[in-house]
C-alpha cells in the first residue's frame, strides 16, 4: 500500500509540475485547429499488477471465511479510443487484454495446467494538462473495471483436480501520460494507470474428481492496480 501512496503522489506532483507551465494556446487559427484531433486510436504494450486482500466465503470445508490474498502480473495489449471535443477536454476508452498459461508434468504421475484470462477498462474524461503540436500530458479519470479468469487442473495418482475462478472488480482509476507527436498522424506515447477498486464479484467452482463444489462472494472489497504502458497512437 506505502508503493501505491508513493506512485499516487508522484502523478500528482507530475501534473502539478504541468499545470505550473506557461499555456501555449495564444497560436494563429490554423495551428489550434491542427492540435485538435476528433479521434485517436492508441495501440500500448504494458504490464499490469493487480493486488487484492479480502475476506471471502468460498472455503470449501465449513471453516470461518478465508483471507483471500490474489495477485495477477503479465503483459497485456492494448487499444484504446480517445473522443477530442477540444485541445484540452475529450473523452477515452481504454482495455487491455493479457493471458497466461503454465504446464507441468512428471511421467503420467504428477502434472498439472494452469491458465489466465483477463481484461482491464478505463472509461471517462482525459484533459490535456499541456498541449502543443508536439508534447502532449492527458490525464485521465474514469471507472476502471476488471475482469479475470483463471482454470487450474491436476493429476496426482489416479485423483483429478479442478478449480475455475472468476473475479470482477470495479472502482475509480486514473492515468497520467505523455505523447511526443512525430508527424501530423503519428505519436509515441508512455503513461501510468492507478486503479483503487472498491467492488469485488468472486466466483469459486472446484471439482475434486467425486463432487463438484461452487461458492460465490460479492461486496465491497478494495483491490488496486498498477501499468506501466508503451505505445504507439494514430491520428485520424
Amino acid at each position: 500500500m506505502k508503493k501505491l501512496v508513493l506512485i499516487l503522489a508522484v502523478l500528482i506532483l507530475a501534473a502539478g509540475i504541468c499545470f505550473a507551465q506557461e499555456d501555449d494556446y495564444e497560436e494563429t487559427v490554423s495551428n489550434e485547429k491542427q492540435k485538435i484531433d476528433r479521434i485517436n486510436l492508441e495501440v500500448s504494450i504494458g504490464v499490469p499488477v493487480h493486488w487484492t486482500t479480502s475476506k471471502v466465503t468460498h472455503n470449501f470445508y465449513d471453516d470461518p471465511p478465508d483471507m483471500d490474498r490474489t495477485v495477477t502480473s503479465s503483459t497485456s495489449i492494448g487499444l484504446a479510443l480517445n473522443f477530442n471535443f477540444s485541445s484540452k477536454f475529450g473523452f477515452l476508452i481504454d482495455f487491455d487484454v493479457f493471458v497466461g498459461s503454465d504446464v507441468m508434468g512428471h511421467t503420467g504421475t504428477n502434472s498439472f495446467s494452469s491458465s489466465l484470462f483477463g481484461i482491464n477498462a478505463l472509461a471517462g474524461p482525459v484533459i490535456y494538462l499541456y498541449n502543443s503540436s508536439f508534447l502532449r500530458v492527458p490525464l485521465a479519470l474514469g471507472l476502471h473495471v476488471y475482469y479475470w479468469s483463471s482454470d487450474h487442473w491436476d493429476f496426482l495418482l489416479d485423483n483429478e483436480n479442478w478449480i475455475n475462478t472468476k473475479d470482477f472488480q470495479m472502482g475509480p482509476g486514473l492515468y497520467l501520460g505523455i505523447q511526443f507527436h512525430f508527424n501530423d498522424r503519428v505519436y509515441m506515447f508512455s503513461r501510468t494507470n492507478v486503479a483503487v477498486d472498491l467492488f469485488r464479484s468472486h466466483k469459486v467452482r472446484a471439482f475434486d474428481g467425486t463432487d463438484e463444489l461452487n461458492k460465490s462472494h460479492s461486496g465491497f472489497e478494495v483491490g488496486w492496480m498498477v501499468k506501466p504502458t508503451l505505445g504507439v497512437g494514430v491520428k485520424f
